[in-house]
């Protein structure tokens, strides 16, 4: 899914916070037969990160459940202009691939599910670095959580609401209420 700005209102329901890490979005794929795909979705042209990311591809190969699909964001320790770096041989160790959603596991769509269920999941599969979990909190005051991301080198912070479903549309995850940005 994809967070639309946040301009106030009430939030209804439970919801969590997670810093709005700015990396490249991205989502890790490892298919029924085992074969692992990395996709970017930043528009561009030619989408498919695999053959750019071996790394990456090689510890989702070792560490993920075939049928599994995870939403991320792939990040550099020391900032966003170092991401271009994670695509040659010497950089990719560097990287971070920072998870927050999971949509699919051993071939079951988790999408139906409320997010605070792929959260549990997600929380239970065994993932070692590159592979992080993007860390999260529950929303009690925005001013404070916002402060606090920022000062910890995240541009912002995504509001989540714990009941929502991931919504996929035709060709991309969609835009929702249920997911909320708040930059600085």
């Amino acid at each position: 899914m994809q967070p639309i700005p946040y301009f106030g209102e009430e939030l209804e329901g439970e919801w969590i916070w997670e810093p709005k890490v700015d990396g490249w979005r991205m989502q890790v794929i490892k298919y029924e037969d085992g074969k692992v795909e990395i996709w970017g979705r930043r528009l561009e042209r030619h989408p498919d990160w695999t053959p750019r990311l071996p790394y990456i591809a090689q510890m989702a190969e070792k560490l993920l459940p075939p049928g599994t699909l995870l939403d991320s964001e792939l990040a550099h320790p020391a900032g966003r202009r170092y991401i271009p770096s994670l695509f040659t041989q010497k950089g990719a160790k560097e990287a971070q691939v920072l998870l927050f959603d999971v949509v699919f596991l051993k071939g079951d769509f988790l999408g139906d599910l409320p997010l605070s269920k792929r959260k549990d999941i997600l929380l239970s599969l065994d993932i070692t670095p590159p592979f992080l979990i993007l860390p999260y909190k529950p929303v009690e005051n925005l001013i404070i959580h916002l402060r606090e991301a920022v000062e910890g080198g995240s541009e912002g912070i995504v509001l989540k609401n714990l009941a929502s479903p991931y919504l996929v549309g035709k060709e991309a995850p969609m835009a929702t209420e249920n997911w909320r940005k708040l930059k600085a």
